[in-house]
């Protein structure tokens, strides 16, 4: 083969290369002519592709572009040509022909990778016969926004402490014993066990950064004033003649309101029932509810938390701002001692928190009484109405009056809690379900012998199949059963049939169901769906197992009812009694723990696309199912009845949080700060006003505007108004009902406005919902802003039935021209403030006024 290949080599003509070239023979460059012999050498000798590399290395070439078939050259570069180059200017690769792709593709990618790493190409041959051709650049310069992660900084150096326990994780026995300069035998003994309780101590620290506990914190507040004003107080028919109530209201005083309402009146009767009370049109200081107190059930579903839903609704169809208040009777333990004996009325609690969150202007607070009201409660009660001092979430005791208060749980005792061991049959609901099957993996890997899955769909529910095998291969024996947990034979079957050998030993009830909605378009069937997934399937546990001696009865709860979130009121109600249950259970001394979650990672009711985007916004991120599991099998040992579990960046959801309405219930927490009284998003308005009447016509829309930007790049979580464009639509931008809530919300605190619940989507892009904000704000102060819209709408509605030539025809419209120019007092002051006007205005107005080629657009 050699001699036939030198001979046709001998035909060819060489000469000395005008680009440098490495040999491969040598592994350096080549000078002067190479000649058919060392081509033969070429094919005989060794090939010194390493040597080769070094040379280019040396020279300072680090950028390689394969033009042969596949891209094996490529991968011998970045394997051994890396360790050849500048640590700071790395080797780059660019593969032209990889086998299997299209050519064209792999060909650009291989200039754009060199091109990235600044080596430029000659354009006219890369884009030739492609039909591209250069365009001129905006004379205006680039907004740049970086969107690549910052590097994360170098870890602390560790402590000495912390290289202690790292040779102990990492370095081997012998290692060890050297180090420590020690006998290998005795460190054979100890090492296991100091490994184990260290990290057994690791992971309670990580647990317990992720739980927070409810507590109530005395207050001390003095037991004299009085409501101001005339108050309203709504009551549930039956309940007028109550003793307990009429010593309640008896601390609003002598002027009060009062309206009984019937069961099952409806939001459109209601609100006309408020229309016409007598002092509905002057206005009342606050209003005050006793609805929670009807404990009546349709479906098994308490009528409390409905009903309130519906008077907040009537209130704002009736145009009532005043605050609500909503009282409950030992619906909450808040003093030791204290009995929950009003179990469904803690379902209002829930709804409440998240009433403070979506009606922030219209939502007073929540306050449970004992269930018998003395002088001295009652006056405690007027004390807190008259002044509330910041607080929205009360009991009233015998003892003085307690805050409701989010907590950090205490850590760094040292004592080593333990783990939930599980044993005989452990019963979980929403079985087969993502959450309930982490955890029924989490308690197979923890030597749990018998798992009973209850689901609604049982064997046949997807993913069923493969959770019985990996529960199988962890050695537990499965159960998977179809059974509607709220129906009382259904569950009492099930309950029967649980093997004597393997008693039933522990409930985690995991199963629940969503109907997301705000609170304006929630009614009493979207409460009773909820309930009853989630907190009659609850009660009746409870009731079927009272004789049974369990060591775990876990209750699912979620945060949205520990602290509240937009769009969950019902959700939120069933799980606050989830919470007064447990309450309830350990008050009588027996097993009880209910863990408020947040967003799990992974799956569950959270994991879809707009819950986990909207709580990112509040700072809060999705549990890692494994850590999860972990913190429910200490939690459940724990002698807290509640805890909250969730991964939260505490500064950042406080602001979240609090941005629309302060709330000392996170007064614990790292972040929180003390509203500094009116002003900024917390006023009413009136700053925001001021400024308005201070500057021209022209300048008036784009202030707004720049604040409508604003407030929806923060609550998209965008970095700043440039992210959000004036005329594109909010539902364009990401905008969800809640994050619609949201903006309503963070508007209405900004410009001291009573929103409605629609106003995003009936001003669906930001310079509309602008130019609509900007028209109440400019409303005369003796005029509702509520009451001048429908007004401004009729006289649009008529303006735009009449023909345009024919007001102009009849002189119409050049007098409604000159009122809108503000003209009516002749040409000077007209062209006065134009000029003062165009003075006002910025580049970006100018530009825009250009464009639209409007010469009044700065009187817009």
């Amino acid at each position: 083969m050699l001699d036939d290949f030198e001979r046709t080599a001998r035909g060819i003509a060489y000469t000395a290369p005008r680009i440098p070239l490495v040999s491969n023979l040598t592994g350096e460059l080549v000078t002067g002519e190479t000649g058919a012999h060392y081509w033969v050498r070429h094919v005989r000798e060794a090939v010194r592709f390493a040597d080769g590399l070094a040379t280019l290395a040396a020279r300072g070439v680090r950028r390689h572009l394969e033009l042969g078939p596949d891209g094996v050259l490529s991968a011998l570069v970045q394997a051994g040509g890396a360790d050849q180059a500048d640590p700071a200017r790395p080797v780059v690769t660019a593969t032209a022909l990889p086998h299997g792709r299209d050519e064209r593709t792999t060909l650009l990618t291989a200039v754009a990778r060199l091109h990235a790493d600044g080596l430029a190409p000659h354009w006219p041959a890369v884009f030739e016969g492609t039909g591209a051709r250069r365009v001129d650049l905006p004379t205006y310069p680039f907004q740049r926004q970086r969107y690549w992660p910052e590097p994360t900084p170098a870890p602390a150096p560790a402590t000495a402490d912390g290289e202690f326990w790292t040779v102990l994780r990492t370095e081997s026995l012998d290692a060890l014993a050297d180090t420590l300069d020690v006998d290998g035998d005795a460190l054979a003994k100890v090492l296991p066990a100091l490994r184990d309780w260290h990290d057994r101590r690791e992971e309670q620290a990580a647990v317990d950064a992720l739980r927070r506990r409810i507590v109530w914190q005395p207050l001390d507040r003095a037991r004299s004033g009085a409501p101001a004003g005339t108050w309203l107080a709504v009551l549930p028919a039956g309940h007028g003649d109550d003793a307990w109530a009429q010593t309640v209201l008896g601390a609003l005083g002598p002027d009060t309101a009062r309206l009984t309402v019937a069961a099952g009146l409806d939001r459109a009767r209601l609100a006309e029932k408020l229309a016409e009370l007598p002092d509905a049109g002057r206005g009342f200081s606050g209003v005050l509810s006793l609805l929670a107190l009807d404990e009546s059930t349709a479906d098994g579903t308490p009528a409390g938390p409905a009903r309130t839903a519906t008077l907040l609704q009537a209130l704002g169809d009736a145009r009532i701002g005043a605050p609500l208040w909503c009282l409950t009777r030992e619906a909450v333990a808040a003093a030791p001692g204290d009995r929950v004996t009003g179990l469904p009325q803690a379902a209002v609690w829930g709804l409440g928190r998240v009433a403070a969150l979506e009606l922030p202007q219209r939502w007073g607070g929540l306050i449970d009484l004992p269930g018998t009201v003395d002088r001295d409660a009652a006056a405690l009660l007027a004390a807190v109405l008259a002044d509330p001092a910041g607080e929205d979430q009360l009991a009233v005791r015998r003892t003085g009056l307690f805050a409701r208060r989010l907590a950090a749980t205490p850590g760094g005792s040292g004592d080593d809690q333990g783990l939930w061991e599980p044993t005989g049959t452990v019963l979980i609901t929403g079985g087969t379900g993502a959450l309930g099957g982490e955890v029924a993996r989490g308690l197979a890997a923890a030597g749990a012998r018998h798992l009973l899955l209850l689901s609604r769909r049982g064997p046949d529910a997807p993913g069923a199949a493969g959770l019985r095998e990996d529960l199988t291969a962890a050695g537990a024996t499965v159960t998977i059963t179809a059974c509607d947990v709220a129906d009382r034979e259904a569950l009492a079957a099930v309950l029967a049939a649980v093997p004597a050998d393997q008693p039933l030993s522990a409930v985690v009830h995991a199963a629940g169901v969503l109907d997301d909605g705000v609170i304006d378009g929630l009614d009493p069937d979207r409460f009773t769906a909820v309930h009853r997934a989630k907190a009659a399937s609850a009660l009746l546990l409870d009731e079927l197992t009272a004789d049974q001696d369990l060591a775990v009865f876990a209750l699912f709860s979620s945060a949205s009812a520990a602290v509240g979130n937009p769009g969950q009121g019902n959700y939120a109600a069933a799980n606050a009694l989830l919470d007064a249950l447990a309450e309830r259970r350990r008050a009588h001394g027996r097993a009880a723990t209910s863990i408020a979650w947040g967003a799990w990672g992974g799956g569950g009711m959270a994991a879809d696309t707009r819950a986990a985007e909207a709580a990112r916004r509040t700072g809060i991120r999705p549990l890692d199912p494994a850590a999860a599991v972990s913190a429910l099998r200490r939690t459940v040992l724990d002698d807290a009845p509640t805890t909250l579990v969730a991964d939260v960046d505490p500064e950042r959801f406080v602001r979240a949080f609090t941005a629309v309405r302060p709330s000392r219930l996170l007064a614990q927490l790292p972040g929180y700060a003390e509203p500094q009284g009116p002003g900024g998003d917390t006023g009413n308005g009136r700053e925001l006003r001021a400024e308005l009447a201070g500057l021209p016509p022209a300048r008036r829309a784009a202030t707004v505007l720049g604040l409508v930007r604003g407030r929806a790049a923060e609550v998209l979580g965008l970095p700043g108004i440039e992210a959000v464009g004036p005329d594109k639509a909010f539902r364009d931008l990401g905008f969800d009902s809640l994050g619609a809530v949201e903006l309503r919300n963070r508007l209405g605190a900004a410009t001291g406005l009573d929103l409605s619940p629609t106003l995003v989507f009936d001003h669906p892009s930001p310079s509309e919902l602008a130019e609509h904000l900007l028209g109440l704000l400019l409303t005369g102060p003796g005029q509702d802003s509520r009451d001048a819209e429908p007004e401004r709408d009729r006289l649009r509605a008529l303006l735009e039935s009449v023909p345009l030539d024919r007001l102009r025809r009849s002189g119409v419209l050049d007098e409604l021209l000159k009122l809108a120019d503000g003209a009516a007092d002749g040409g000077a002051a007209e062209d006065a403030e134009d000029d003062d006007a165009i003075d006002a205005m910025d580049l970006d107005d100018l530009v825009q006024a250009a464009l639209r080629n409007d010469p009044d657009h700065a009187q817009d």
